[in-house]
């Protein structure tokens, strides 16, 4: 016991991430909309979220994908991909969404089918 304890009062945190799948490129299959509940109970739900659906070269089942980080200036940033509209009905052109699609060079979510795309995705 003595010898654990005197272990770990000397162990660092490591540097290596823990990795399910490693990064690779991903196919996305399809995308869908859904619901994000509150975790309040009796509260409606906060909002809706666009989910890539994509395939991982290195699973079978397909992963869902629904969060990215970007720079926004010099910060990295993590945001849901929300699904909102502005008043032109379009999507607001400083959402996380908004960014990714230009990032890819697309102009509608539908445009993610069948694309490729480089991310790390795990």
């Amino acid at each position: 016991m003595e010898t654990a304890q005197k272990n770990l009062d000397e162990i660092g945190i490591g540097t290596k991430e823990t990795q399910a799948l490693p990064p690779k490129d991903v196919k996305v299959l399809s995308h869908k909309i859904e619901a994000i509940p509150s975790k309040k109970e009796g509260e409606k739900n906060i909002g809706e979220k666009v989910i890539l659906i994509c395939k991982h070269p290195d699973r079978e089942e397909p992963i869902e994908m629904s969060r990215v980080a970007y720079l926004k200036g010099k910060t990295v940033t993590c945001s849901g991909l929300w699904f909102n509209l502005d008043d032109d009905k379009l999507i607001p052109k400083q959402s996380a969404l908004a960014i990714a699609m230009r990032h890819f060079g697309i102009k509608t979510v539908k445009e993610f089918d069948g694309d490729y795309l480089v991310i790390k995705a795990y």
